[in-house]
Parts: C-alpha cells; sequence; structure tokens
C-alpha cells in the first residue's frame, strides 16, 4: 500500500513529487522555487559528472544538475527543471516529470535504513512508498557538494 498523496490544502506544507528515470523523489515545498521546461545549458568545465552546466534561470546563472546521473540511473533528456534553494543559492533539477505537489502522510515515511545511512544520509531524508514505488524524500540544500560551487557564478544581492 502506497502514502495517501491528495492535493495539498492552499497554505499547508507538502512535497513536490517528480520522477526521475522511473524512481520517486520528492522535495519540500519549502525549499522549490519553481518548475520550468528545459533551458539551454551551457557545460561547466571541471563541474562533476551529474552537474549538466549552468542554464540562465530568471537571468541567473544556475547550475543543472542531471538528477538521474547524481542518483547512480541512465540519463534521458530532461522534460523539466525543478528550481530549489541548496543553501544561500538555487540549483536546477533536470527530471523526468513533475507529478505534483502534495501531502504524504508521514505513516509511510520512515527514517533511511540502517544499512544505507553512511552512504545516502546526506541527501536523502526520509524512504517510503507511493503508489507500490520507492519514494526518496532528496534534501535540495545537499545536491550539489560545497568543493563544485567554486566554478559557478554569484548571485548578484539584490
Amino acid at each position: 500500500m502506497g502514502a495517501d498523496i491528495s492535493p495539498t490544502p492552499m497554505g499547508a506544507s507538502g512535497f513536490l513529487v517528480t520522477r526521475v528515470a522511473g524512481r520517486l523523489c520528492a522535495f519540500d515545498v519549502a525549499h522549490v522555487v519553481e518548475t520550468m521546461r528545459p533551458l539551454p545549458v551551457e557545460p561547466m568545465t571541471g563541474a562533476p559528472a551529474f552537474v549538466l552546466g549552468l542554464a540562465l534561470v530568471r537571468g541567473v546563472p544556475t547550475p543543472v544538475i542531471d538528477l538521474a546521473a547524481w542518483m547512480g540511473l541512465p540519463s534521458a533528456p530532461p522534460a523539466r527543471f525543478v528550481s530549489v534553494v541548496a543553501g544561500a543559492r538555487h540549483v536546477a533539477l533536470a527530471v523526468t516529470a513533475v507529478i505534483g505537489v502534495r501531502s504524504l502522510d508521514s505513516s509511510y515515511l520512515q527514517a533511511v535504513p540502517p544499512l544505507v545511512r553512511e552512504a545516502a544520509a546526506e541527501h536523502v531524508q526520509l524512504v517510503g512508498t507511493l503508489d507500490n514505488d520507492l519514494l526518496l524524500v532528496l534534501s535540495a540544500a545537499r545536491l550539489l557538494p560545497d568543493d563544485a560551487w567554486p566554478g559557478v557564478p554569484q548571485e548578484s544581492a539584490s
């Protein structure tokens, strides 16, 4: 049995559920800025392999992470970008599909299992099921490692 997902009432906290190469991933909506069609991406020398490069999102150079490659899954051209807050910066996540904002029943979410906690605890906050599929709730703030930021232009203060 999967998590009870229903549209989140206005003003309530929820999760943006996405599909990434056949897997379900969710992000706390508090960290989601917007979803959009994929934008042109310029490759970035020296970036980790899962960083596609930089895209101009609302006029700001923004790193684009291929979430499938980041998860070790086969990559495909993204259907959507999800802009999220990662610390003091924004990152665009290339995903297969955006399913929508949902309220997830916490009884179906649990801590990361001990056998994978050391490898995934920095990135995966919770695990669960959604319609018999594995659901990973990811920490947007930790998707791009600190050592990847030096080559990324910073936003100018507004």
